[in-house]
């Protein structure tokens, strides 16, 4: 989240540029109608399905992609779109989008970044006369994008029966119901090995005899089926009734993750219902092969007889969820349910920790190996003797806050016993994990080293929500760039911002470019102001993690965006040494150099820390220059007596000397200079990605000298043939190729041969004062002499080419005669 306006917009708006072409075979529905073909005039979302599978235009609507192996996309508007004539039943692989939930004129209100991210606006009603979506006879895959179905009314699957593979994108299912299974969806996997993929989504209100939420085929082709089932982000709210078996109801040889999600206040028996069901009964059979993961998830408040009801086929793995306050008002419930009551078996494959459980008042059927085996940092927090009110927020309702998603937030309670800070086992490591995001979208970020403030360091959440700490990250290995390239690449991205505001293709972003032009004038002008030589230019909001502010009076939850506005920064020169102690937070610089010349400083205007050196020298090997950093929060008017959060970083920097550029050149010779030039390479060539020629320090030269004192950088590579040369100053070569003579001042190439008509290109490289080389590159000297020997056009002339021709064609009649 703390990268979102560079990363995500970035990618949006290089998204929709490339997808400009694509958008032309985009099928765009414009009727709200349930049309069938009576109309010409209008797209419904019926034709538009049926344009997609015959790959040609149907009613209004146009034939959208015509290559067979690629998805159509069907574009809804804003609004509801009615079903009266059945269910939907897509033939081809299609993804429907609705009214993008990205609003480009506004600011997020958790990252503060644009866009902002806003409630579902397209829905496809059934009126509950039929389910919404069938194909469990097509197989076609299905993506629904940005949309909410509702009412839907089946005896399989009340709003999609899916036998293709089928993806929940940032959707909702909503008060729809099952005479018989699958409530929301039913899964009819008949053909192999088929997934179902749900993210970002809410299905609330669902309903059936089994699977309130989801269920699915046991069997597929006289075999165990294969469903393969993610859900992430997600939140399942008050589905189900009191004469429903299961919420989510799984069999077969299903591999289901379930991660960073809530499930709260769904409703099943409270005889024998379960929230999540994996149980082997009758011919509903879950295969030996199957697999449950559940991780970071908050699953409270159903009103179950079991929360997670199991058997001994399968794996489990569950960690990081809050597993408890389950059934609270049902005789004999448990939040965890080995089969028939009986105690779970040390054989059943399955890890659980660093899960919060009511392992005292047993109401969690766990094997006592999997409890035996999470001690020390994987332990499992027992909660059955602390109220859920303690380490828990109410279920907030749907808003912006929590991104349209119901969620708890966890309150700090006694240290070592609330969900907060709990672990850095297993949660948001840089070593691939898919688990790095809450359900919010935020970062979990636990790697951090925090020298200076150590207890300050973020560990992992229990549940589906991380809270925030301020926290100022170390850096190890900041060095400086090259800062032409710097502001030359400032520069062109603000070139090309502007051209984005005016482009009509991308007035979707127009605010939101327009904000970034406005920020980088103000920015690019500045650096030009404050360039430093060998300078480092760090941002040190770019790395920091933002401090969660206090919940408002509706408990909603933000963060303190991270910016000069809501923190002061502070800045402090350590010196220049080996390494770096902290003793009580206070740090101190291993072999100090006493003669160090390294600034620390803040830059008010440029909103950022420059590190430079005095004097313009590099780092020699081993030795670092340190200093230190504290962000602070602002005081809150509204909340004078708030404790202000602050965290302090460590930066260590390095300062090199980057090379100088070559540039190439190109010097025309001709007849009139005798096919000779006098030149100075290094007019071009310069040494700026230290920095600007004036700010060179007083006795620093640039370029590598002679013994006189006199510019000598110039190294040639092997000469072409022809060509003749001399320089006014030449002397040894720096470094390995000191045997080598380099050269400077005027230097004058002349051609031996004055009918000569070719170019010449001579390679070369230039060493700067420190001795580092530049790239290779080129003197090109471009022959513009012309050729005055050849033939004339006109007049009947002859020259002495032609005539050595005519005698060949002579010569060569005789000898054939002959």
């Amino acid at each position: 989240m703390k990268n979102y306006k560079k990363g995500l917009l970035g990618v949006m708006v290089l998204t929709a540029m490339s997808l400009m072409a694509a958008e032309e075979r985009t099928i765009v529905v414009n009727t709200f109608a349930d049309e069938n073909g009576e109309n010409s005039n209008n797209c419904s979302l019926r034709e538009a399905l049926v344009a997609a599978k015959k790959n040609a235009a149907y009613g209004g609507c146009s034939q959208g992609n015509t290559n067979i192996t690629q998805q159509d996309i069907i574009q809804l508007d804003a609004g509801t779109y009615v079903l009266k004539h059945g269910e939907l039943q897509p033939d081809s692989f299609v993804q429907i989008r609705g009214k993008s939930r990205d609003n480009y004129d506004k600011k997020h209100v958790l990252s503060g970044y644009y866009p902002a991210y806003e409630d579902i606006k397209t829905t496809i009603d059934a009126g509950s006369q039929s389910r919404l979506f069938n194909t469990s006879a097509t197989f076609a895959a299905l993506t629904l994008t940005d949309l909410a179905l509702k009412n839907g009314q089946a005896d399989y699957g009340g709003a999609i029966l899916a036998g293709g593979d089928l993806t929940l994108n940032r959707a909702a299912i909503l008060n729809s119901a099952a005479t018989e299974a699958g409530g929301a969806i039913f899964n009819a996997t008949q053909s192999g090995e088929k997934s179902l993929t749900i993210a970002g989504s809410l299905l609330q209100a669902n309903q059936s005899k089994k699977g309130s939420v989801l269920a699915m085929d046991c069997i597929a082709n006289f075999s165990s089926s294969k469903p393969n089932i993610s859900i992430t982000q997600s939140s399942m709210i008050k589905n189900g009734n009191s004469s429903s078996v299961s919420v989510l109801d799984f069999c077969g040889t299903a591999s289901a993750k379930i991660s960073t999600s809530t499930l709260a206040q769904n409703i099943a028996s409270s005889a024998n219902g379960a929230l999540i069901k994996m149980v082997s009964e009758g011919n509903q059979l879950v295969g030996a092969s199957s697999s449950l993961l559940l991780m970071n998830n908050t699953i409270v408040e159903n009103d179950v007889y079991t929360a997670l009801n199991y058997d001994n086929n399968g794996a489990k793995y569950l960690a990081y969820n809050v597993l408890a306050y389950n059934g609270r008002n049902i005789a004999n419930a448990k939040s965890c349910r080995y089969k028939n009551n009986e105690t779970p078996p040390d054989s059943i494959i399955i890890d659980a920790y660093v899960n919060a459980l009511e392992l005292g008042t047993e109401k969690c059927d766990l094997p006592k190996a999997a409890l035996d085996q999470a001690v020390d940092i994987k332990k499992n927090l027992d909660v059955s003797s602390i109220a859920m009110s303690n380490i828990l927020s109410n279920l907030m309702p749907s808003s912006e806050y929590n991104v349209f998603l119901p969620l708890y937030y966890p309150k700090p309670y006694a240290k070592g016993n609330d969900l907060i800070n709990f672990s850095e086992l297993g949660c948001g490591k840089s070593d691939g994990s898919e688990f790095i995001l809450d359900q919010r979208g935020l970062e979990r970020v636990v790697d951090g080293t925090l020298i200076l403030n150590p207890d300050q360091r973020n560990l992992c959440e229990i549940g589906s929500v991380e809270m925030m700490n301020l926290t100022a990250a170390d850096v190890d290995e900041l060095k400086n760039i090259s800062l032409i390239n710097l502001v030359d690449g400032y520069q062109a991205k603000l070139d090309q911002l502007k051209k984005d505001v005016v482009n009509p293709d991308l007035s979707k972003f127009k605010i939101a470019n327009q904000a970034d032009v406005d920020q980088l004038e103000l920015y690019l002008t500045s650096l030009k102001k404050n360039l430093k030589y060998r300078g480092i230019y760090f941002d040190p909001f770019k790395l920091a993690l933002e401090a969660e502010k206090a919940a408002d009076s509706a408990g909603n939850r933000t963060l303190k965006i991270l910016n000069t506005d809501n923190y002061n920064v502070s800045v402090k020169t350590l010196g220049l040494g080996t390494d770096i102690t902290v003793n009580s937070g206070v740090p101190t610089v291993v072999n100090l150099d006493p003669d160090s010349d390294l600034v620390c400083q803040w830059n008010a205007d440029l909103k950022e820390i420059i590190i430079y050196r005095t004097g313009a020298n590099t780092t020699v090997s081993g030795v670092q220059g340190y200093c230190a950093y504290t962000l602070t929060e602002k005081a809150d008017p509204a909340n004078p007596s708030a404790v202000l959060a602050s965290s302090s970083g460590i930066l260590k920097t390095e300062i090199q000397n980057l090379p100088p550029v070559a540039v190439a050149d190109i010097y025309e010779i001709n007849s009139s200079n005798n096919l000779s030039v006098r030149v100075n390479p290094l007019e071009n060539d310069h040494d700026r990605g230290d920095g600007p020629d004036e700010l060179v320090p007083a006795g620093k030269h640039i370029w590598h000298q002679n013994a006189e004192g006199k510019n000598i950088p110039i190294k040639f590579g092997t000469m072409p043939a022809g060509i003749t040369w001399k320089a006014e100053l030449s002397g040894p070569c720096p470094n390995a190729f000191a045997r080598e003579t380099c050269y400077g001042g005027t230097i004058e190439f002349t051609v031996k041969n004055n009918l000569s008509q070719f170019d010449y290109k001579i390679p070369y490289i230039v060493f700067d004062s420190d001795e580092q080389q530049s790239n290779e590159t080129i003197i090109t000297l471009k022959n513009t002499a012309k050729n005055t020997n050849t033939s004339s056009s006109g007049g009947g002339s002859i020259g002495v080419f032609g005539l050595i021709g005519l005698f060949g064609l002579a010569m060569m009649r005789r000898m054939r005669k002959s």
